[in-house]
């Protein structure tokens, strides 16, 4: 039998609607992924510096009359590191540290590599001695990292620490930031 020519052309639009919303919700996916990749250090799958410094402008200011806090974690000695045991060794000791830091942070929080031996913590909610207390467990946890490692390691991973809060001890998403980084300088200083 024949189709009726109104339906056949009624398919036809329907099939032409189809197609082109196929190719709209696959560019979609193509855009949403480019979007994750950009956002996102390649070796460690934390967020980059840029959407890091786009996050914190963003959250410091819904929560500069509450909480914020900011925690930067810099690798001691990491150049040495990878004169002793290589980059390819230095790549995954950085992977590590990053699934600790991941592991320890609630939905609210972000871990971030935002350097190549630095990595920083937003801690919404979080005050100053709650961010010391995480912040302090988490360097006792990248330090075990050396005993899990399974060979004998002669140069172990450390972190140096600097810790800013909001809104006592800054202003500004800027200020949070530079304090943060002066504490950790300090802390490299001082013996780390």
């Amino acid at each position: 039998k024949d189709l009726n020519p109104y339906f056949e052309g009624a398919l036809s639009v329907i099939q032409s609607i189809a197609a082109i919303c196929a190719t709209a919700v696959r560019e979609a996916s193509v855009y949403e992924r480019a979007i994750t990749e950009a956002r996102r250090d390649k070796l460690t799958g934390l967020i980059n510096r840029k959407f890091f410094l786009e996050l914190l402008d963003q959250e410091f200011e819904r929560y500069k009359d509450t909480a914020l806090s900011l925690c930067l974690l810099n690798v001691d000695d990491f150049k040495l590191y990878n004169q002793l045991y290589g980059t390819q060794e230095g790549d995954m000791a950085l992977s590590r540290i990053a699934g600790v830091l991941q592991s320890a942070l609630n939905e609210t929080c972000h871990a971030a590599r935002i350097g190549g031996k630095e990595f920083a913590l937003l801690l919404p909610g979080y005050d100053i001695y709650s961010a010391k207390l995480l912040t302090e467990n988490l360097v006792s946890e990248i330090m075990e990292i050396n005993n899990r490692s399974g060979g004998q390691v002669s140069k172990t991973i450390t972190v140096s620490a600097g810790i800013c809060a909001a809104p006592y001890m800054a202003s500004s998403a800027k200020e949070l930031f530079q304090n943060a980084e002066t504490a950790v300088y300090t802390v490299k200083r001082a013996g780390k």
